[in-house]
Formats: structure tokens, C-alpha cells, sequence
């Protein structure tokens, strides 16, 4: 027998989690056959949670718990880059990752080891008789949901891959090969079709995080809207917005905070609990002046996609002061970054060597010199994240133990979705404009509104252009940049922070890191781990 494939064999493993207050909660892991284990209600719902736990990631292995993969993923875009050559991020961003890198053997593995969960409960739960048939048809339907979730994460980040509907012995898993990944999507779009109809709209306090009917039908919206189906894909996102469940939340800087965990706006989330599950945010992304590693730092190009709240972007609003760049500028820019001046825990963000602010106390600790200079923990650009930074957890020293609920779909979303996909078809009408201006009408956003008259042209770039600064650091930008074909556009070069005089040369220093490639017949795919290929019949993707 093969004893070291990595992904579809080590998926054998299940996990099992309790419900209620207990719900995403680990408990020892086990090897159980399908065939003993369902015999009653309560294994049913614990085979389910177990696939829940399968959302997020452990960053080294099982040691920590659940990752923020959804941060460390932006870093493989033009929104931000991780300076920490060791860590993925780094390499798959600049081009240098290989078939035995760590992560994507992870991210492989990861992501079979849920649908293998998901493939035991459609074996096992016929066993299951002592439970009500609405409720047993909702827990199958999560179960759908939660798969159609992974294979579409993988079939976008490696293409054609096997498609395991059923759970497989080692030598079994060995045999695979990969299937066309529109058959993959063809498949999991039907799943999530069926898995709408028993899905509730909504659940009690006590079950909260679970998937719901608008959660499989955004996902299905996104999915038809990435594969070009536009007009399916704008169907899928207004039967979303017809539910009448879901509202933008009123606040944009407290959305990612503890004060926003089950807004309105949420649709599905990655729920996490103190003490249960370490969450190290705060310890791998927040800034070095309270004890971060600065591990994803925004890049300039993401600060300057930011309008001035005249509702112009900086290369024409007369608003623009290069030598107060800050000011004047879309809201969300103060809520998503932090930026040298930025007004921060009773003082001021400074990320600038000899930068002074008068009449405020200056957070120093991220003062840098070029970027260059060996200091791991301070940002290489000049910049750090806020969105997911919570000053509760630096108050309360929860550097590896934050909980805050991590975002994978929410309302905006599905907005951006149904106009992008209108825009796309020829389909413009004042509904387009509505669903964009109600995500920049929030109303501590506030933004102009986009008026009437637009060619299509100008508002697709609006519509990316919202997209962008409206989801940064969501995760779905590294999708979006491939889907639009300009990843070769906007990846390759110097990745660069922001510009300032140095206090003693008096000279203009711009911040910046390495050097990015991009080879357009490669690198839209990951490669497929060697691991894999070592053991099996899978062919690996073209370049690598």
C-alpha cells in the first residue's frame, strides 16, 4: 500500500466537532467506517460539523488550528505582498513556488480532506432513521453546500482535478486522475441547486454559521459569474436579493470587528470561538508597534485605486493632495489600512523614519528604512492591514486566540455580482446602478453616486474598480485577476509602498520588495503537489 500521498489519502482522516454552543468545536480525530458510525441523529450532525471544520485552514499543519487563509491569499495579488520568503505567499507571488512547495500541497490536501468527510456522510446516512426527514434533507444539503465550496476552490486554483464522489481506500485514491473541470462545475452547480431547496432562509441563536439557502445560491451566483454565464449568474445573485434577508451593514469599519460578527450582511462566514480554535490574525498581520509580523503588507497600487470622496479617482480629482494623500479619500481606505498619520489607539500609525505629527503621540514601532534592512516584523511597504486588526485582541494580548468570524460571502458581494454580470450581458438598466450604489451609499462609506449615462466600458471599470477596494483583503481578488485575464498585467515588476523623503539624504525613497514574474501559459494555475503526481496517474499542469 502507498502509504505517503498527501491529499486524497490523508482526507481519510475524520474529525468529528459537536453542535450548539459546542458547534465547530475539535474533538480527538478518528477513523471511523461509514458503515458503523451512522446510526443515529446526533452522528449525523457531528459528520457534518466535521466538514464545517474543513473551511478553515491550519497554517503549520494541525498545530494551530484555524488559519486566515482569506489574508494570506491577498498577498498573491497586486493588493499586497508577504515579505517572509518562507512563507507561501511570498514564492507563489513571485513566481518562484514549485510543485513541492508546502502550500500547495496543503491547500490540496486540505481541501480532499473535507470532501472525503462530505463523501462519507452521502454513504452513511441512509443509517440514520431516527431523525426528522426535513431536518435530515438540511444536514445532506450543508453537506452538498460545503463540497461544492472545496472543489470549487480547487478546480480554480489547479484546474482539471479528480472529482471523488464517493470516500476511497489509499489504493483507490492512488488511481485517480483528473477530470475536466467543467464537469467538476457542471456538477457541484447542480448540487447547489438542489441543496437550496432544503436549505432554510435562516437559523435560531443556537445555529448560527450553518449554511443557508442564500448561501448556496451566492456561491452558485459566483461560480456562473467566474465561468462567464452572465445572464444565469445575475439570476443566481437577484434571487439572493429577493430573499429580503440581507441589508448592507450600516458600518464598514465595524463589519470586521467583534461589534459586526452576525451583521446583516453576512451570508456565510468562517465562525471562530476563543479557546476552541487559535486564530492568529493579530500575531501574523497586525503592525510590528503592537507586536505583529507585518506578514501582508498593501501595496500602493491598492491605496491609489482609492477615489477622493468626490467620487473621481486621484489622477483627476482636484481634491488629491500628493503631500496629504490621505486626505479626502474614500472612507474605506481609513477603515481597510493603516497609513502613515492614520489616527490609531490614542495616537498616530508611523511607518516613516523621522515623521513627525504635532499634537499627537506617535505609534513608532514601524518605523523602517528601506525595506531592505533585515527587520522581518515591520511592514516593507510602508502600510498595513486594519480590516480583521482588532484592538480588542491587542488590549486583551489575544495574539494567537482571536475570534473574530472571518467573512467568505456577504451582501455586497452578491451586489457587485448581479451588476457585473448585467454590465457583461448588455443588460444595463437603472437596477445596475442601484446595486452598485447601494454597496458606496453605506452609510459610513457614503460615496458619490454612480449616475446614469455610462457606456459599458466605463462601468466595468467601475464595477472592478469597486470590487477592489470594497472586498479588499476578502480573498476573492487573486479569482478576480485571473477571471479578467490581467493578472500578467498587473503581477509582474517591483511590488512598491509608498514614497518618502528620507530625513537625512533628503532624498525620495519608495518602498519596495523583490521582484515579481508572471508567465501567462503557467502561472494562472498551480501546480498540481509532486507529491501527488509521485503516487498516482495525475499529469501535471502545463509549465510547471
Amino acid at each position: 500500500m502507498k502509504k505517503n500521498i498527501i491529499g486524497l489519502v490523508c482526507a481519510l482522516l475524520f474529525v468529528f466537532a459537536g453542535c450548539s454552543e459546542d458547534f465547530l468545536e475539535r474533538s480527538p480525530s478518528d477513523q471511523v467506517s461509514s458503515t458503523n458510525f451512522f446510526t443515529q441523529e446526533k452522528d449525523l450532525v457531528y459528520a457534518v460539523n466535521a466538514v464545517y471544520a474543513s473551511i478553515g485552514f491550519n497554517s503549520w499543519e494541525t498545530t494551530y488550528g484555524y488559519s486566515t487563509d482569506l489574508l494570506r491569499i491577498e498577498n498573491l495579488t497586486d493588493n499586497a505582498l508577504d515579505h517572509h520568503s518562507w512563507n507561501a505567499g511570498f514564492r507563489l507571488a513571485d513566481g518562484t513556488a514549485s510543485a513541492y512547495d508546502w502550500y500547495v500541497e496543503h491547500r490540496w490536501r486540505e481541501r480532499y480532506r473535507g470532501i472525503q468527510r462530505a463523501n462519507r456522510i452521502f454513504e452513511g446516512a441512509d443509517g440514520v432513521t431516527d431523525i426528522n426527514a426535513e431536518k435530515k434533507a438540511r444536514l445532506l444539503a450543508e453537506a452538498k453546500f460545503l463540497r461544492a465550496y472545496f472543489y470549487f476552490d480547487l478546480v480554480y486554483l489547479f484546474g482539471d482535478v479528480p472529482f471523488i464522489t464517493n470516500s476511497l481506500t489509499p489504493d483507490e485514491a492512488a488511481e485517480s486522475t483528473r477530470t475536466a473541470k467543467q464537469t467538476i462545475l457542471d456538477a457541484i452547480l447542480a448540487d447547489l441547486t438542489a441543496a437550496a431547496t432544503d436549505l432554510p432562509i435562516s437559523y435560531s441563536s443556537d445555529n448560527l454559521g450553518r449554511v443557508t439557502k442564500g448561501a448556496a445560491l451566492s456561491l452558485k451566483a459566483r461560480i456562473l459569474l467566474y465561468q462567464e454565464k452572465w445572464g444565469e449568474a445575475a439570476a443566481a445573485a437577484k434571487e439572493v436579493m429577493d430573499l429580503a434577508v440581507y441589508t448592507i451593514y450600516p458600518s464598514y469599519q465595524k463589519m470586521f470587528t467583534y461589534e459586526g460578527i452576525n451583521n446583516s450582511e453576512v451570508i456565510f462566514d468562517l465562525q471562530e470561538m476563543h479557546e476552541k480554535q487559535w486564530n492568529f490574525t493579530l500575531q501574523n498581520y497586525g503592525p510590528n508597534s503592537v507586536g505583529g509580523w507585518s506578514s501582508g503588507c498593501p501595496l500602493q497600487s491598492l491605496v491609489d485605486t482609492y477615489e477622493c470622496t468626490d467620487g473621481n479617482t486621484i489622477d483627476v480629482s482636484p481634491l488629491f493632495d500628493p503631500n496629504n494623500p490621505y486626505a479626502n479619500r474614500d472612507p474605506r481606505l481609513t477603515h481597510s489600512i493603516l497609513y502613515p498619520g492614520h489616527d490609531w489607539r490614542d495616537g498616530v500609525f508611523n511607518s516613516i523614519p523621522g515623521a513627525t505629527y504635532p499634537g499627537k503621540e506617535i505609534i513608532a514601532g514601524d518605523d523602517l528604512t528601506d525595506g531592505t534592512g533585515g527587520q522581518w516584523n515591520k511592514t516593507a511597504t510602508g502600510y498595513n492591514w486594519l480590516k480583521y486588526i482588532s484592538e480588542d485582541d491587542v488590549d486583551n494580548g489575544d495574539y494567537w486566540n482571536g475570534a473574530i468570524h472571518f467573512i467568505l460571502i456577504r451582501y455586497a458581494e452578491v451586489l457587485l455580482t448581479y451588476a457585473e454580470a448585467k454590465i457583461e450581458n448588455d443588460d444595463i438598466d437603472q437596477s445596475v446602478y442601484d446595486a452598485i450604489n447601494e454597496v458606496r451609499q453605506r452609510p459610513d462609506v457614503n460615496m458619490p453616486l454612480i449616475t446614469t449615462g455610462k457606456t459599458k466600458e466605463q462601468l466595468r471599470t467601475i464595477l472592478r474598480r469597486e470590487r477592489r477596494v470594497e472586498l479588499a483583503f476578502e480573498g476573492l481578488r487573486l479569482m478576480d485577476i485571473r477571471r479578467w485575464k490581467i493578472a500578467e498585467n498587473v503581477m509582474p515588476g517591483v511590488p512598491e509602498g509608498l514614497t518618502y523623503t528620507d530625513p537625512n539624504s533628503g532624498e525620495e525613497v519608495t518602498l519596495s520588495w523583490g521582484e515579481r514574474t508572471f508567465n501567462a501559459n503557467k502561472h494562472y494555475l498551480w501546480p498540481i503537489p509532486q507529491t501527488e503526481i509521485d503516487i498516482s496517474h495525475l499529469e501535471q499542469n502545463p509549465g510547471w
